[in-house]
């Protein structure tokens, strides 16, 4: 699913491009916005998946992906899993620090990963009545969070499976 959402976001953000309306066009880059971050949390998903049947990782280390928690139940004596959410900040950092040994947490790269993310929020969780971000501010957020997102699903994919995206959704970098 990580894929189609990254090409959904894409999609999205050039149809914002050729709207005339700036309401059509803020319609369109929000799209753009959740399809992008959705993105990135399938795209997590996924590696959990994968690592969780590959027997890599210990069982506090999947756990914490799965958004679990290992508890033992004094009435029943017995393991029981319990939910416990994790943001998809952490999850991406264990990632990297696991697979990609030398990443640098200070890298542009991050930085624009984290200022998307800060500015998907403000659109989910407004503090205002309207929308008052400006087009040329849609368009700089979106081109920051898709190329980073894309960087990051990348390097994640060479490091977990030796494999890199695929050129088409390489090429989706605005």
């Amino acid at each position: 699913m990580f894929e189609d959402y990254l090409i959904d976001s894409s999609y999205f953000f050039k149809e914002a491009n050729k709207r005339t309306s700036e309401r059509d066009k803020k319609r369109f880059y929000r799209a753009s916005v959740f399809f992008a971050a959705s993105c990135m949390e399938a795209f997590v998903n996924y590696l959990t998946d994968i690592l969780e049947h590959s027997n890599t990782l210990n069982s506090f280390e999947l756990n914490f992906l799965l958004d679990q928690k290992e508890i033992f139940d004094l009435n029943k004596f017995k393991v029981k899993k319990n939910i416990e959410f994790h943001n998809i900040e952490n999850k991406l950092k264990f990632l990297i620090k696991t697979y990609i040994k030398d990443f640098n947490f200070k890298s542009k790269e991050w930085n624009d990963y984290l200022n998307f993310k800060d500015f998907r929020n403000k659109l989910v969780h407004p503090r205002i009545l309207i929308d008052e971000i400006e087009i040329q501010d849609y368009k700089k957020e979106i081109k920051r969070g898709l190329t980073s997102i894309i960087y990051f699903i990348n390097i994640l994919l060479n490091g977990v499976l030796r494999k890199p995206l695929r050129k088409n959704l390489m090429d989706l970098i605005p």
